[in-house]
């Protein structure tokens, strides 16, 4: 399908208007959200939250103010429906939360107090409005994004913050930054990288950005643009490429290495001349990993899948009013479960099991994975580890758990729909539109393979980005022909 095949902007000077600003606060969001460091922090989650919905507004506002109607696919629609239907319980107040157990409030507190900077700072007020604000902007982000400015804008904007993190990133391993922006901050934890206080956030940053980057930098090039527009795009995917490199995370590289294949072959090349490209890429990333990462440390946390694991003696498991005696100094009780493939994960994910199985329909409450984890294990690391306490690492689970398995069928279908709209699509809105849709598609389902085992959806920022990367799915991948062939708004 032609770029001809676009949707043309309303003419209708008051709707042109509000659409354009739906657009703008969208693409702020884009900026705004990763460097306030990652939206983590008191006042994160409820920032991204109101300019979803200012965006939202203006983007309606256009609609009755004489703009065109919304071309959303149905199936989409759909899913954020089902979601603000399954959280009517909870807007409505006729659920109530699962209570927290008064250890884990107080040990969560103590936590909290400790590392301010090292925690995400969902409230159930602001995870209830911050989920259903990013369900709801996918529907503007989708109907904007069917023209090609504003997928080139959004896409533009995601990766050009990107580079700005990654700079950022390479350039605290050089100078040995004692924090985040080199601020002495009070209670950092762990391997901050850029403005997000934890890696593997961090390298699920960069695997929404970095195909986007590529693909971009190739449609500059084949288009002709001027040579500094494409050797900028193509330095700054470098830079991209060598931050996701140089954090000490590991599984994020993994999921980036597993979609690559599938975002090379969407590029019609000579092989001979797209490995040699590839080959020049990868002696520069690994160049400026050298000089501006943290090679020694890398190597040693990938040495460690390769040495045996030390022989672990089970015990029994101590009950809660042992844990204070045995609690380490920095606040966690050490595991006593058995190693295994999945170890605490395991206990983790079965926890979130039963508490599904409790309350299926409605969940345990937006962001309350810590009421329903400290009902339903009795594993001390579980309910005392700083990262366990917030996040049942494996974000579907904890979809479900906190809003129920009919809110999670309209996530997570809104999220996976888009991809299976990418593998099945049948004519792309343009060729322009089938590039930005499959690098998409690869950052897309880079984190969500992460998010298996990890928990990357719970940074707002990487879920902005998320959200933004399934709306280019379903922007370029359901075009909407004269026939009618698939359902849009009325």
């Amino acid at each position: 399908m032609t770029a001809a095949r676009e949707f043309s902007p309303p003419s209708n000077p008051v709707a042109r208007w509000l659409r354009t600003a739906a657009g703008v606060v969208l693409t702020g969001l884009m900026v705004f959200a990763p460097l306030n460091f990652g939206s983590t922090r008191a006042g994160g989650p409820e920032a991204l939250a109101l300019g979803c919905l200012l965006a939202l507004f203006f983007w309606v506002a256009s609609w009755l103010c004489g703009g065109p109607r919304p071309q959303v696919p149905l199936f989409a629609a759909g899913g954020v429906a089902l979601l603000v239907v399954a959280a009517l319980p909870w807007i409505s107040g006729l659920a109530s939360p699962t209570p927290v157990a008064d250890f884990t409030q107080a040990h969560f507190a103590a936590v909290a107090a400790r590392w301010p900077s090292s925690i995400v700072w969902h409230t159930p007020a602001n995870s209830l409005v911050c989920a259903l604000a990013l369900a709801a902007v996918v529907l503007p982000l989708i109907d904007l994004a069917r023209t090609q400015a504003w997928a080139v804008t959004f896409s533009v904007a995601l990766t050009a913050t990107a580079v700005a993190v990654g700079l950022l990133a390479l350039l605290q391993n050089y100078t040995h930054a004692p924090g985040i922006y080199w601020r002495h901050d009070r209670g950092m934890t762990g391997n901050f990288c850029g403005p997000f206080y934890h890696h593997t956030a961090a390298g699920a940053y960069f695997n929404t950005a970095w195909p986007l980057a590529v693909a971009l930098t190739w449609l500059a090039r084949i288009r002709r643009l001027p040579w500094v527009v494409v050797a900028a795009a193509g330095v700054g995917t470098l830079i991209v490429l060598a931050a996701h490199g140089s954090h000490v995370s590991r599984f994020p590289q993994v999921a980036a290495l597993a979609v690559a294949p599938f975002l090379l072959r969407s590029f019609k090349a000579g092989s001979s001349r797209r490995w040699l490209w590839l080959a020049g890429a990868a002696a520069a990333v690994g160049l400026l990993v050298a000089v501006a990462g943290r090679p020694g440390e890398i190597v040693r946390r990938w040495q460690l899948l390769l040495a045996d694991a030390p022989a672990v003696t089970v015990q029994p498991i101590p009950p809660e009013s042992r844990w204070p005696a045995l609690m380490r100094a920095d606040l966690f009780v050490a595991s006593h479960l058995p190693g295994g493939r999945w170890g605490d994960r395991g206990e983790s994910w079965s926890t979130a099991g039963r508490s599904v199985a409790e309350r299926p329909l409605t969940g345990h409450g937006p962001g309350n994975w810590m009421g329903a984890a400290s009902q339903n294990t009795e594993d001390p690391f579980v309910r005392t580890f700083f990262q366990f306490l917030q996040f049942t690492h494996q974000d579907l689970l904890q979809f479900a758990v906190e809003w129920g398995v009919p809110a999670t069928l309209g996530w997570w279908g809104l999220l996976v729909g888009a991809l299976v709209a990418v593998i099945r699509v049948r004519r792309w809105l343009s060729p322009l539109h089938r590039q930005l849709g499959i690098a998409a598609a690869c950052g897309l389902a880079a984190v969500l393979l992460q998010s298996q085992v990890d928990f990357p959806l719970q940074m707002p920022a990487v879920a902005l980005n998320v959200v933004v990367l399934t709306a280019l799915c379903w922007a370029g991948a359901t075009p909407i022909p004269s026939s009618a062939s698939i359902p849009v708004l009325p």
